[in-house]
């Protein structure tokens, strides 16, 4: 007997619920690598802005060679003020929360800074009401007193375990640089469903890559002149490990999980995320963890789950 269309549709939509999830614990993952390289990298003399620059620069040809591909394809082309709202909301995602990511890295440790990262969920319901007047439900006040209780205990123990030379002023800073960035990736999941939707997840992704890598490279030119850091064989291995498995490659992931199941779906999916950092930070950087490293992350990841 054939399938009814309701169960048909059923099966489809079931289909892209695992595949979109797929796509997004994938993302989780290999974004989980992400502080463990760069403080990596950093332990061996490389710093925020040639390392953003240079991340960036690596993986522009990249997104240049898929997107004049399927521009080709398109039947019908784009109008510019589509292309130019999805340039203006990849400023928000790759270039402002990876400069304040990166920035903040320099005085946190890897276990705060995927932790905070993990909390944008609690921004992007926050500001999904504001915005899209997106229904917020009971459990979410609780959800996020929650969230932001586990912060400030992970806060408290990167005071504690803080390596020397590093002040308290200087861990706030990261803090509030990472806090920023999880602010501004939190806007641009939430104006980014407009753009995939008009110009697909994968041609979205080139054109909000392509302006981010512009500002990077501008940033760059202004801060550090036209010349290369020098850089060792391991340095430059690092850093393309970063630009392509930790940068291109989840980054059309988080796109066609965002197409698929939501922002809100994709948001909150990352579960794995903050675990793995943490595993990864104990064993490849020496991090101390505790009872507090616990609690702040039970508390974090409890919140992050009930929100609604």
């Amino acid at each position: 007997m054939a399938a009814s269309p309701s169960a048909k549709d059923e099966n489809l939509s079931n289909k892209e619920l695992k595949y979109g999830l797929a796509l997004a614990f994938t993302a989780a993952f290999l974004f989980s690598t992400k502080p463990i390289i760069i403080k990596w990298l950093y332990s061996l003399g490389m710093s925020a802005i040639p390392l953003m620059g240079l991340r960036m620069l690596i993986a522009l040809p990249i997104y240049l060679v898929i997107g004049i591909y399927l521009w080709r394809k398109m039947e019908t082309k784009p109008d510019g003020l589509t292309l130019l709202r999805a340039a203006a909301v990849g400023l928000l995602g790759y270039y402002m929360a990876s400069l304040l990511d990166l920035s903040g890295l320099e005085y946190v440790s890897a276990q705060l800074e995927r932790l905070m990262l993990y909390a944008y969920p609690s921004m992007v319901v926050i500001l999904g009401a504001i915005f899209f007047g997106a229904k917020v439900g009971r459990s979410v006040i609780p959800a996020l007193v929650l969230t932001y209780a586990g912060l400030g205990v992970m806060y408290g123990h990167d005071l504690e375990i803080a390596p020397p030379g590093t002040s308290d002023a200087d861990i706030t800073k990261g803090t509030l640089l990472i806090l920023g960035s999880a602010l501004s990736f939190s806007l641009f999941i939430l104006f980014s469903k407009r753009g995939i939707a008009e110009l697909g997840s994968l041609f979205f992704t080139c054109i909000s890559m392509g302006s981010a890598t512009l500002a990077t490279l501008i940033h760059y030119g202004i801060a550090e002149g036209a010349t290369l850091p020098a850089m060792d064989a391991t340095l430059w291995v690092g850093t393309l490990v970063l630009a392509i498995l930790v940068t291109v490659v989840p980054s059309f992931m988080v796109s066609g999980a965002i197409k698929r199941i939501g922002p809100a779906k994709a948001s909150v999916s990352g579960t794995i995320g903050p675990v793995l950092t943490t595993i990864m930070a104990i064993i490849f950087l020496g991090e101390p963890f505790g009872w507090a490293a616990v609690l702040g992350m039970s508390l974090v990841m409890l919140g992050v789950s009930r929100l609604k």
